[in-house]
This record gives C-alpha cells, structure tokens and sequence, in this order.
C-alpha cells in the first residue's frame, strides 16, 4: 500500500489528509508541519476517529522529520487575506516552499509531489526547476478544481447530470484562468446544441455568469470563513486516485507546458506523474486569452530566486 505524506498542517493540508484518509487511498499517512505539537495533535485527532476510517497509520512530525514518502502533498503556506490575490504570496510561500522542500531533500524526495500551495503554478515551476533531473514528478492541482466546479454550474444551469459535462480550464490557476466554452460538451452534444435539444437558453451572458461564479469561487468562500480548504481536499484525494488506483484518467494539472514554465493544461494521469501536456482546441477569443495567461505567469516567475 502507499504512504503519503501531507506537509502543512494547516486548514488546507488537513482537509487533504482527511479526504485521503476517508476515501482509504493508503496504508500510511504523515502529517509534517514546522510546529510538531501542531502535527501530531492533528495525527491524535485522526486517530480517535480510528474505528470509522479505512485502515491506516497515522502520525505527526516536524519537518525535520521527514521521511521518503511515495507521494507527498505540499500545502504550507499563506492564505490569501481580503485584497490579495493568490500571486501576491509569491515572495512568502517561495520562501515556505525552499523550507519545505529542503525538509524533504533530507528525508528523501518522493515519487510525486502534489503542489497546493498558491500561488501554485509558480511554486509548481520553483520545485520543478530545483528538482530538476531528479528522479522525482512535480505537478499541481492546477485548475482541476476550477474545472470540476465549471462543469458542475454548467450542469446547473442547462439541466444536466455533472458526470455528463465535459469542459476544462487552463492556464494559470488564478485570476487569468481559460474557461473553455467552445470545447466544451455534454454528452456528444455541444453546450449549444444541448441546450437547443432542452429548450434552455444559452447566452453570452450566461456564460460569462458562469465563468464570474468559478473564476470567484475561492474568493467568496474566503470572504465568509477565511479560506478555502474542504474543495481543495477533495480534488488533491481525487488526483491521489488517479496515481494510485485509477490511472489512466485525463485531467487538468499544473505542469511544464514550456521551458521554464508551468501552467493547466489537461494531461493523462500515471502511476508515475503526469505525461505530456495536451493542448485543447481553442477559439481565437481563447488563444488570445491562453497567452495573456501564460504572459502573467512568465512575469511572476521572474521572482523565482536563482541557484
């Protein structure tokens, strides 16, 4: 069975264990954070829950700690406070993340590591270029969430079941986020066509309702309770899924999409890490706005430190 590890014991990083745990998605979890009373009373808390979970070890540790996982879980780091968006937290979760993956070199770098921090396609491109040649696959969440929650307000609002709805966001997991319109499909039907065959209306400004509500979504939560943590937690447990059990699925993830950058893209999920990015097709109106994306994310990349 597989051991994982979560580093950050924070709100976000302990939604991410719990969802692994209850869905049973390993035989180990260790909970790493810089406090390791914080840790290992997270660990304690699970642990009394025992007896309702799927078998599993649980502990908790420092960071100096560490040790070899197969899949580790990266979710140190600042939330965003209201005002903020997730790239202004370039300067203090690179400077967690260079903490946390020193933590790891010692112990031992796992098969994959799972980026969730923010802003999390430049902290996917930092430990990606650190790591580089090492025998380890670095990928982010990226917008898999933001897809998930498009195809669900989708469903919502042209009357379909959500495993029916088939659309992706890419690009930057932020403010600059793709939403694909004219790829999108329920069942073997276009959004349009769908929506004709249901008596639905389907307008620009639908759409671009839709898109304001998941582009928002982390936002509004933050605004009424500090952040966003159970949704996360989920789709990192989903993405654990799909190395583990389920390989084989096509998702959207953060990942190389050029020299020295990293961005959504959908690609196919191994046991092993992602493999090759897959451009969808675009409209004009969306390649435009996929190299917008990719211009914000080549712009905060510069603040990646050298050496």
């Amino acid at each position: 069975m597989t051991r994982i590890a979560v580093v950050g014991a924070g709100g976000v990083g302990i939604n991410c264990a719990a969802a692994i745990l209850q869905q049973g998605l390993c035989s180990e979890l260790v909970l790493y954070d810089r406090s390791a009373d914080r840790a290992r009373g997270e660990a304690l808390d699970f642990l009394h829950g025992a007896p309702l979970l799927p078998e599993c070890s649980v502990d908790g540790r420092s960071f100096d700690e560490f040790e070899t996982p197969e899949i580790a879980v990266l979710a140190a780091g600042a939330h965003t406070a209201p005002g903020q968006t997730r790239l202004d937290l370039i300067d203090i979760n690179l400077e967690v993340a260079a903490e946390a993956a020193a933590a790891i070199e010692r112990g031992g770098l796992p098969r994959v590591l799972i980026v969730v921090t923010s802003p999390l396609d430049v902290v996917t491109e930092y430990l990606t270029r650190r790591w580089h040649g090492r025998d380890v696959s670095v990928l982010g969440s990226g917008t898999s969430l933001d897809s998930w929650r498009l195809m669900e307000r989708l469903a919502e609002e042209l009357g379909a079941h959500p495993g029916n709805v088939h659309a992706w966001v890419v690009g930057e997991h932020g403010d600059s986020a793709v939403f694909l319109f004219s790829s999108a499909t329920i069942g073997p039907f276009s959004l349009r066509e769908y929506a004709e065959r249901r008596g639905r209306a389907l307008t620009d400004e639908m759409l671009a309702g839709v898109e304001e509500d998941v582009r928002t979504a982390a936002y509004r939560v933050r605004q009424l309770k500090g952040s966003s943590t159970h949704a996360i937690g989920l789709a990192t447990a989903r993405i654990v899924l799909h190395l583990t059990r389920e390989p084989g699925f096509m998702i959207p993830l953060s990942m190389r999409v050029e020299d020295g950058l990293c961005a959504s893209l959908p690609t196919i999920l191994g046991r092993d890490g992602p493999d090759e990015a897959i451009r969808p097709p675009m409209d004009e109106r969306e390649r435009a706005a996929f190299e917008r994306s990719l211009d914000v994310l080549r712009e905060a990349n510069e603040r990646i430190p050298v050496g």
